[in-house]
């Protein structure tokens, strides 16, 4: 036999080296991470888009088409604010300040009643009329301006002379309530001055009370204004709608306004001077669908008296056709916008008509109140659009839908969109 054959131990297993181990679980891990990175980034919820609104755009409405009047040197016609809006007022003609005349004591009374009101139906506080009063009813005489009998010692109410200095343009009613309100002629140039000062009117000038100096003077921009301002005083407007008024020692006497009445016109002041002419301010309320509307007017160096009213009642009756109710916001209008991070955008939309009561082109703003709006949101309602005067409102709705971010735009973007689950 041969010789045993000799058995061979087996070979030892070789061992990874740590490095390699380390290695491959770290690449695991990072997989792994980014796997999940990934899934975060690719399942991220959206943020919700808020929506912008639009500049709102005036809408084209047509001017008004006034009567203006050949005869006179200036003219001003006003509209009392409609729906809460700002009054609307324009002049024509000379922008020159020129004699007042008797409409001076219209502004007068409100320079007066500024610093001494009288409420609700009161008749003011009680005046002792003396020998000063006595005197100026003999300079009015003299003047040949209409006068309100007074003596030493008369009692008058405020308004007793705000109504005869208005109403039948009695030159010493007016001086007598305005050195009473102010202690003498000084002091009535005084507050005069602070007055239209403070108001802006800076072509009016009271040398007197009563208009019968020509250097009493304003402009038709200011008188138009002056008169919004008479007719927004309850004690003025009602005095001037007065159709006459009785006065101690002379009776019943009427408006001097000769076309009260007449074309709706329920009030006014007259004023005639002869180094100028003649002056004239009313007032006038319509019904327009549905609503009263009120307008004042002026007008400022006319001659014959007819010739004034003529001239005032063509201006008033060519406003009334420039009162109108208009479509502000159209349907579809374009109210808000949504432009999200990710590219995607809608609008917002007017779902119905906007309309508003207006004058002429005086459109009234709006502006839009939206939501935000999610990511792959449907067209849905967002919000309203709404007139900047008045309580009109319409629905807003999205136009279409607000398109999600895509995979690509997400991980080409991941910091971002990480940031969302922090938001």
């Amino acid at each position: 036999m041969g010789a045993a054959m000799t058995a061979r131990a087996p070979a030892a297993a070789r061992r990874t080296h740590p490095l390699v181990v380390l290695l491959r679980s770290l690449l695991v891990v990072a997989l792994v991470a980014a796997v999940a990175l990934a899934a975060a980034v690719l399942v991220a919820p959206a943020p919700a888009v808020a929506g912008e609104p639009v500049e709102a755009a005036p809408a084209e409405l047509p001017a008004a088409q006034v009567a203006w009047p050949e005869a006179a040197r200036a003219a001003g016609y006003g509209v009392v604010g409609i729906d809460g809006g700002p009054d609307v007022w324009e002049a024509w003609g000379s922008e020159d300040a020129h004699p007042m005349a008797s409409v001076a004591k219209l502004v007068t009374v409100l320079v007066v009643l500024d610093a001494h009101p009288i409420e609700g139906d009161s008749r003011g506080a009680v005046i002792t009329l003396d020998a000063d009063d006595v005197a100026a009813q003999a300079r009015a005489v003299r003047e040949n301006a209409p006068i309100a009998p007074v003596f030493d010692g008369m009692q008058v109410t405020q308004r007793d002379l705000v109504e005869w200095s208005l109403v039948d343009s009695a030159g010493n009613a007016i001086w007598s309530l305005a050195n009473w309100a102010f202690g003498d002629m000084d002091g009535f140039a005084a507050a005069a001055a602070a007055w239209t000062d403070r108001h802006g009117f800076d072509d009016t000038v009271l040398a007197d009370p009563a208009g019968l100096d020509a250097r009493s003077v304003s402009s038709a921009p200011d008188l138009t204004r002056i008169a919004l301002m008479a007719v927004a005083d309850p004690v003025v407007l009602a005095t001037i709608q007065l159709e006459s008024v009785r006065i101690p020692g002379i009776g019943i006497a009427p408006n001097t306004n000769r076309i009260l009445g007449q074309h709706d016109i329920d009030g006014g002041k007259t004023g005639t001077l002869k180094v100028w002419g003649r002056n004239l301010f009313v007032t006038a309320t319509r019904e327009v669908d549905g609503e009263q509307r009120r307008v004042v007017g002026i007008v400022m160096g006319t001659i014959a008296a007819d010739e004034t009213d003529a001239a005032m009642i063509g201006l008033l009756e060519s406003l009334w056709p420039s009162f109108a109710t208009r479509t502000i916001v159209e349907p579809g209008t374009v109210v808000a916008e949504y432009r999200a991070p990710w590219g995607a955008s809608t609008r917002a939309v007017a779902t119905a008509p906007l309309d508003a009561h207006v004058f002429a082109d005086d459109a009234p703003g709006w502006s839009a109140t939206v939501e935000p709006i999610e990511a792959g949101a449907v067209p849905q309602p967002v919000g309203e659009v709404r007139l900047e005067r008045g309580d009109t409102v319409a629905p807003v709705r999205t136009a279409s839908l607000l398109a999600p971010p895509d995979a690509w735009w997400r991980i080409t973007n991941a910091p971002q969109v990480l940031g969302w689950y922090f938001d």
